[in-house]
């Protein structure tokens, strides 16, 4: 069974795994065959009705997300992907080829048109076997400085020029672009220069890792009068920078305030604000890094009769806000993130 891909994955019980992983998730009537093909084995999914779908296989000891390409570039489909386990990424990756997979671990996607069959499981969110590597997440300031440069500036981008650009130390900026390369969200040509970044996808990665109200210190308080009250206050302010709602596309109105402060008990204070944990209606947020207040935004807020100037973040700091914040929060950073791909010369420059 399978003998010929002993050279691809060293482990037969991995495989053996995958495959059972497959059985157990069949529905009743269904079986499974393996079968060694001309030039790759295949699975071989026999219905009740007797019809059969042979898939392709291509098994991996391991599977990093800029391979995906490569790998399924020459395969014959349909084609299944087998490998120890497959990270979230590139199981994104070989969704969006069309290619099925599954792991040891019981993740797992198998979608044949005739006859027609969808499979889905969930294993483990992290490989359990994975060694140490020097950057696996996008937490913390520094990445966070990197990502925000990655988005907002246009390659092509040497790695000294984004690590400038980010005021971010050269070795800080190589470990994270490395990582992002390795994940398939950048890629870079035989010079290493960054010449692509996925930034719609780079976003939504950091957002795994950054959320707003836990990398931010966050003070709530109480704007008695209405947001309307509020947004003309701000201009006492020295430094700020509003976000999530008031940041986002305009597609739902804003229920709260959240506002980078360098003080939050300061500002308060200054604003005639009241400290609340039930009913705030305001959030001041001492930021995880001054990154926050650099490439902001000046919008028109709605305040009763007239309006207010208000200084906002810059649009990849609101999208990555958003996707943490209550309430439709996530569905205003995707609003967001449309809005940005149609327009991306308007907030995208040169460093």
């Amino acid at each position: 069974m399978f003998l010929c891909m002993r050279n691809t994955t060293s482990d037969g019980t991995v495989l053996q795994q995958t495959l059972e992983g497959v059985r157990r998730r069949l529905p009743p009537g269904w079986t499974v065959e393996e079968q060694d093909g001309v030039q790759r084995p295949t699975l071989r999914l026999r219905g009740p009705d007797g019809r059969c779908v042979d898939l392709t296989v291509i098994a991996r000891k391991g599977l990093v997300p800029r391979d995906v390409p490569t790998l399924v570039a020459g395969a014959e489909p349909p084609l299944l992907v087998i490998s120890s386990y497959l990270g979230e990424r590139a199981r994104e990756l070989l969704s969006q080829a069309g290619a099925s997979y599954a792991d040891a671990t019981g993740n797992l996607r198998i979608v044949v048109s005739s006859p027609a069959i969808f499979l889905e499981g969930l294993g483990a969110e992290h490989d359990p076997g994975r060694t140490p590597r020097p950057l696996h997440s996008l937490r913390g300031a520094a990445a966070g400085r990197v990502v925000r440069a990655l988005v907002e500036f246009a390659p092509p981008l040497g790695v000294r020029e984004l690590a400038a650009a980010a005021a971010t130390p050269l070795a800080t900026v190589s470990r994270v672009v490395t990582f992002l390369e390795t994940e398939a969200l950048l890629s870079r040509n035989d010079r290493k220069q960054i010449v692509s970044v996925d930034w719609p996808a780079l976003l939504r990665r950091w957002a795994k890792d950054y959320q707003l109200t836990a990398s931010n210190e966050l003070l709530t308080f109480l704007e008695p009068r209405g947001l309307s009250a509020l947004w003309p206050k701000l201009k006492r302010l020295r430094r700020y920078a509003a976000t999530g709602g008031a940041a986002g596309p305009g597609i739902a109105a804003t229920r709260i305030a959240m506002i980078y402060v360098d003080e939050p008990e300061d500002t308060a204070r200054t604003l005639g604000l009241v400290p609340a944990e039930a009913g705030a209606n305001v959030w001041l947020l001492r930021p995880y890094d001054d990154v926050v207040f650099t490439r902001t935004r000046r919008r028109a807020i709605s305040a009763g009769d007239a309006s207010s100037d208000v200084v906002t973040v810059s649009a990849a700091q609101a999208v990555v806000d958003l996707m943490s914040s209550p309430g439709r929060g996530p569905q205003e950073a995707e609003a967001l993130v449309e809005k940005m791909k149609e327009n991306e010369h308007d907030w995208r420059a040169r460093p």
